[in-house]
């Protein structure tokens, strides 16, 4: 099974329920009848807290106080997700001392060294202990280990991922001038068409960010945009703009494509390999989260009454 990044731990294993009995009478989530204490809770919340504030982030400010309700509650997901795991892992009986399993923790250790990373700090720094990424290592080992992809999903994976493996995305490098009203861009088409320059006339006009520039955007792939904006933006030549205003739920563009980047398809065959493994990965990982989803949902959780989430 694919190898997990640091990054992905971070997401999906920073919050791991701590081992002990929790209080019967100062729980902050009760999972299927098990409860887990605010103490932990408060522990977690504490740890996340740190981390967010080593990146630079204020939580005495307004916009501060805002993540911190919003961290609370990916806490409290957190913790009822992976109580959710460690029960699964318990009921199946699965061995979380399996080669395949230590070696997955053994990599991750490498990872965090040639980051230049300490596998304890890091433990200490998420508020975690190496029993709690036993079981989530032991998790996904056991849901993702049956699974296979065949030639076909290969290639399918292969032909929507191919920028990844050294081709090129379709691209078009395109600026826009945006307006409140449809009126104004077809004003403002005319006068493009009468010969203004649309650098100028988007620095004039443009009520979006891009106006200090041109109204340039730079270049995107299809899927980056909105769809009504990326469907005029691939259909027009290079140098000309919209005829029509385009409406998008921001108002009302017109649209100049400076470049077009038609797609480079690498060699397949010189990639099979590596893309059978991330094929793999791919559908390993959907069936985890998956198995996620039911788990969540066929559960019986309890909040404390002052950690609710709001309806």
């Amino acid at each position: 099974m694919k190898k997990y990044t640091i990054a992905l731990i971070i997401v999906i294993s920073t919050f791991l329920w701590l081992s002990g009995c929790a209080s019967q009478n100062n729980y902050a989530i009760k999972v299927n009848g098990k409860s887990v204490s605010k103490t932990v809770y408060e522990e977690k919340l504490n740890a996340s807290k740190a981390y967010y504030e080593k990146q630079g982030m204020d939580f005495t400010t307004d916009e501060g106080k805002k993540s911190l309700e919003t961290i609370k509650s990916s806490v409290l997901e957190n913790m009822i997700l992976n109580e959710l795991i460690r029960q699964e892992v318990e009921k199946n009986k699965w061995d979380r001392s399996a080669p395949e399993v230590t070696a997955q923790i053994d990599d991750l250790k490498a990872q965090l060294k040639d980051a230049g990373n300490d596998y304890e700090t890091f433990l200490k720094e998420q508020g975690m202990t190496e029993d709690e990424v036993s079981y989530y290592y032991t998790f996904t080992y056991n849901i993702g280990k049956d699974v296979a992809v065949s030639d076909e999903e290969i290639k399918q994976y292969f032909d929507t991922h191919y920028s990844s493996y050294g081709g090129q995305d379709e691209q078009v490098r395109a600026s826009h001038i945006l307006v409140a009203t449809e009126a104004e861009a077809v004003q403002i088409i005319k006068d493009l068409n009468a010969g203004a320059d649309f650098a100028a006339l988007a620095k004039e006009k443009s009520s979006d960010g891009s106006a200090a520039d041109g109204g340039d955007l730079g270049y995107f792939n299809r899927g980056d945009m909105v769809a009504e904006f990326e469907n005029e933006a691939f259909s027009l030549n290079v140098d000309t703009w919209s005829q029509t205003p385009v409406k998008t739920r921001f108002g009302y563009h017109v649209i100049l494509v400076v470049d077009h980047k038609e797609p480079v398809v690498p060699d397949f065959e010189k990639v099979k390999t590596k893309v059978a493994e991330d094929a793999l990965a791919n559908a390993q990982n959907l069936k985890i989260q998956s198995y996620y989803s039911d788990l969540k949902q066929n559960a019986d959780v309890v909040y404390a009454e002052d950690l609710k989430p709001a309806e």
